[in-house]
């Protein structure tokens, strides 16, 4: 792993003005006048995080996310080193790196995700553990922490048999169509009976009871025997009245087939239809959220969400707010990493749900599940096609969530009215994002020189994409987006 760069902090800074808060991989702490108490919770979270996460000591997030300086470099990696080797039930490794602004020093600190057989972490002295999420350090249930134990070995939670079922509690039309395909695709399950069929493909055991997978994927009613098998779905915007926290709050149950199915007409009848004009003059017609996305990404969520019975006192939720949709479910990604989503084979917990459910049809005539691992490209790519944001993805260990910014929501900023900004004008561009800035607010913000700031600020213009605001010749003059 290289040290940390100067760039590299200029960055992530202008990223995080940009978003106004710390985010689920940084976290900033102003340490001017020591080691503050909260580093044990923040280090605990991001040990327990899939990837991990950076600390930056010296930077204030009140001022803008403004760099002051650390307390003392030296003393500050020593203590966190010490903290985080002996205040917590297992060793932490942090790298730190030392970087200048403005003669000004930070402490970029990397803190490494601890191996799965050691979660959580926890502080010693107060025997809490804590994970990241968004912009902050939350401490774990003690059902979460049962969880994160529970997740140390391989997971095989859908195979398990429901005590009471039997082949009567199967739908019987998603069942023909299932026994049909399985046939059709194996010229040896095409020579057995139907009970033969059902056992040998994991929907039943020898006996004829259902497998949780079998009863998810098949079941007439899965949630007599698995209540929380279902997707909370609710609208919250800010525009409803201040006693009112959510609308049109609703529980989509049944077999994967029909939660699918009702989740897309729902997010329909709860989201608009859009009128876009295209690059080449055309005007085109899409949805706030397209449908097709929403209906590979929910049946990921569907798919592999935990089967831990630990886990199961908990929904899968989709929440339309102001401008985004959040998809969340319990149980983190398995086998595989963030950046790896969509760009390698995909891997599940729930091996036996994924198998069964590619040979079930929807009540749409579409497969619930088509190949494993063709979901993300897709959603990447339609939503490139509608020149919208890609999805935000977000594990964190026992949750996944999705956030899928609207068509109407603006994506980042890019120079279509000239050349791509690079460099220092991409940072000049993301520090504006939050508003209005001066040439010596910019460098304070950013950390780049007086003349660094000005030559971006001039080839900006130039190209359109930022204006001056107020006197030409004042130092209160203001510079902003376009």
């Amino acid at each position: 792993m290289l040290d940390a760069t100067i760039e590299q902090l200029q960055s992530v800074l202008a990223q995080l003005r940009a978003e106004r808060s710390d985010n689920q991989s940084y976290e900033v702490k102003t340490a001017a006048g020591g080691m503050p108490q909260s580093i044990r919770e923040t280090i605990s979270a991001f040990a327990n995080t899939p990837g991990g996460g950076v600390i930056i000591f010296g930077v204030d997030e009140s001022s803008s996310f403004g760099v002051v300086g650390v307390y003392d470099a030296k003393v500050c990696q020593q203590t966190l080193a010490n903290i985080a080797r002996k205040e917590l039930s297992a060793p932490i490794t942090i790298r730190t790196t030392v970087l200048t602004l403005n003669s000004r020093q930070v402490v970029w600190s990397e803190v490494n995700e601890l191996d799965k057989s050691l979660k959580p972490v926890s502080i010693k002295n107060t025997g809490k553990s804590y994970i990241r999420l968004y912009d902050g350090d939350y401490e774990l249930s003690e059902q979460e922490e049962q969880m994160f134990r529970a997740n140390r070995g391989p997971s095989n939670f859908d195979e398990g048999v429901l005590p009471g079922s039997d082949a009567a509690d199967l739908d019987a039309q998603l069942t023909r169509s299932y026994l049909a395909n399985r046939r059709a695709h194996s010229a040896a399950l095409a020579k057995l009976e139907d009970d033969e069929i059902l056992f040998r493909t994991g929907v039943t055991d020898r006996e004829g009871a259902l497998t949780v997978a079998g009863a998810v994927a098949l079941g007439k009613y899965p949630q007599q025997f698995l209540p929380n098998y279902s997707i909370k779905v609710s609208v919250r915007k800010k525009d409803h009245a201040d006693n009112v926290r959510a609308v049109n709050v609703n529980s989509l149950d049944g077999p994967i087939p029909t939660i699918l199915e009702e989740a897309l007409k729902w997010v329909a009848a709860n989201t608009n239809e859009l009128t876009l004009n295209a690059e080449n003059g055309h005007v085109y017609t899409t949805r706030e959220y397209p449908l097709a996305s929403v209906r590979e990404l929910i049946s990921n969520a569907l798919i592999h969400r935990d089967m831990n019975p630990l886990s199961m006192f908990q929904t899968i939720s989709l929440i339309i707010e102001d401008e985004r949709m959040v998809i969340s479910n319990p149980g983190g990604l398995y086998g595989l990493s963030v950046k790896e989503l969509g760009r390698t084979g995909s891997k599940t917990r729930n091996a036996r749900i994924a198998e069964i459910c590619q040979y079930v049809v929807a009540d749409d005539g579409q497969n619930v599940l088509e190949k494993l691992g063709s979901d993300i490209p897709k959603v990447l790519e339609e939503l490139s096609l509608f020149k919208m944001s890609p999805p935000l993805f977000i594990d964190g260990g026992i949750y996944f969530t999705v956030i899928l910014k609207s068509a109407e929501c603006p994506v980042p900023v890019t120079a279509e009215k000239g050349q791509k900004p690079v460099g220092n004008q991409e940072v000049i561009l993301s520090s504006l994002a939050s508003g209005a800035l001066s040439k010596s607010d910019l460098e304070i913000a950013t950390g780049l020189s007086v003349s660094k700031v000005r030559y971006a600020l001039t080839k900006l213009i130039a190209q359109g994409q930022v204006q001056k605001i107020g006197n030409k010749t004042s130092a209160a003059t203001k510079y902003a987006l376009l």
